[in-house]
């Protein structure tokens, strides 16, 4: 006689493999499977899923639950009474003991002091904070707890937000900058998951908070999708999701058996820090030149001394320069006119404001001491520097050569360039100048917008209409693209 072959057992599994954390368990269950048993997996996203497969197809031989639960769900899970392991979810209060249930669950105080050790040994901050995405859950306060009990050993307190949801309106999102923007800094933010950490991440862009200068960020599962992706990289708590996963396996097996299980607790569940740049340690000595970077730039505008950012800083002006000449390789003025050169720089691209307007904006007292400033630092004025950024408000003379008294002598494949519209001007003597403006209409219409009262036309300026330079008795006007 053939031997009879066992049916494989149905098991159901309730996992979220959207996040890392999920996969993590799952790795760990099929590890197990794979090795030790035959059995067949169904995987569910939810417990109401898993249910109506239930109605079609009856009752699994047993469920592994893989995802936190609310009270429904969990009332729910249980009222199917078929043998169940549930990962990461406390028990219910004045719940009966069966030996078909087991609770597995992480020691998330745990993950929480290992949050707060790490943070400590960064450095020097002036604020701690824990930001919790999911308060519908019990999992975040208990990490939130552990994080809160190991800095009171250090003396320092926390101050614990609650994340917007998605549908949260902008005033929600408002009040969740403001928050942040009123931590004393630097600040020490501890995301209870790496999801978090993203929209924390997204509230220091908006607020152009420097990380890790002014705001170092801790996350937990390390989703390398999230962590990687970002221009400075998470540092997070890799807990051993996998080896939770395995256990789980191993205790949904002895229940088939028919052994007596019991609930657990996964005593150590971190199992690495991957440390990023978001939690880069910062010397002291660049901190110091990153806070005076960051006060340059939001005092840009203003009538910017060397002594108030120093004052600002709390340190000698002597000391100041001292660590920008060793980190920058230049002066505090030297930063100060970089910054202000780029803030004029920006407003000549993104703007068509006049330079009355712009020096106004920057904080010059005058638009003359705006054009020398800017003359002095780059070689140009500010409007021949805004004609070579923008090509199609340029254009070239191809050798036109005039004589004092106007006239132009070109050959003849000079005029046959030189078709176009004739402009009255006059050289730096005075003398009346005839010059062709290009008949395209592509190149006649900047100059219509550059010149809207036709005041450069009577009488060009060397900044906007090109340098006329003399000759004994020749003259050449060129501009260039």
């Amino acid at each position: 006689m053939k031997p009879q072959l066992c049916a494989p057992r149905k098991i159901a599994v309730i996992v979220t493999a959207s996040g890392m954390a999920g996969r993590d368990y799952l790795s760990g269950v099929f590890r197990y499977v794979n090795t030790k048993t035959q059995w067949m997996l169904e995987l569910f996203n939810n417990v109401e899923e898993c249910l109506r497969w239930q109605k079609l197809h009856g009752k699994p031989d047993g469920v592994i639950s893989l995802l936190p639960h609310d009270r429904n769900s969990l009332r729910a899970l249980l009222k199917a009474n078929v043998p169940t392991v549930i990962v990461d979810t406390p028990l219910p209060v004045g719940r009966i003991r069966t030996d078909k249930i087991s609770f597995i669950q992480l020691n998330d105080e745990a993950i929480g002091s290992a949050a707060a050790e790490h943070l400590l040994s960064r450095g020097r901050f002036n604020s701690f904070a824990c930001l919790i995405d999911e308060p519908y859950f019990k999992y975040p306060f208990c990490r939130e707890q552990g994080f809160r009990n190991r800095l009171a050993k250090a003396g320092e307190s926390v101050k614990t937000v609650i994340l917007p949801e998605k549908n949260a309106t902008d005033r929600d999102m408002e009040a969740f900058d403001l928050t942040i923007a009123r931590l004393p800094r630097p600040i020490a933010a501890f995301a209870v998951r790496d999801r978090a950490s993203l929209k924390l991440y997204d509230a220091c862009r908006r607020l152009k908070l420097s990380i890790p200068d002014e705001i170092a960020i801790l996350g937990v599962d390390n989703d390398e999708l999230f962590c990687n992706s970002l221009p400075v990289p998470l540092s997070s708590i890799l807990p051993d999701h996998e080896q939770v996963g395995f256990i789980t396996a191993q205790t949904m097996a002895r229940i088939l058996r028919g052994a007596k299980v019991t609930d657990m607790i996964f005593a150590k569940p971190v199992k690495d820090i991957v440390l990023r740049a978001s939690t880069r340690i910062v010397p002291p000595t660049a901190r110091i030149v990153s806070e005076a970077m960051s006060y340059i730039e939001k005092n840009v505008s203003g009538s910017l001394h060397v002594s108030e950012i120093a004052t600002n800083l709390g340190i000698s002006r002597r000391l100041l320069d001292l660590r920008f000449r060793q980190i920058q390789n230049m002066t505090v003025l030297n930063a100060i006119a970089k910054a202000r050169i780029g803030q004029i720089k920006k407003m000549l691209l993104a703007t068509s404001n006049s330079i009355m307007q712009i020096s106004s904006d920057c904080g010059f007292s005058s638009p003359a001491a705006l054009v020398r400033f800017f003359r002095r630092q780059t070689g140009m004025t500010p409007n021949r520097w805004r004609q070579m950024r923008e090509p199609r408000a340029s254009f070239l003379w191809r050798n036109a050569e005039l004589d004092l008294a106007g006239r132009r002598r070109v050959g003849e494949e000079q005029a046959k360039l030189a078709i176009g519209v004739k402009v009255r001007t006059r050289n730096r003597q005075g003398n009346a100048l005839h010059l062709r403006q290009p008949a395209l209409p592509h190149l006649q219409a900047p100059l219509r917008a550059h010149h809207p009262t036709n005041r450069h036309i009577e009488a060009p300026c060397r900044e906007c209409c090109g340098h006329i330079s003399r000759r004994e008795n020749l003259s050449r006007a060129a501009v260039i693209l």
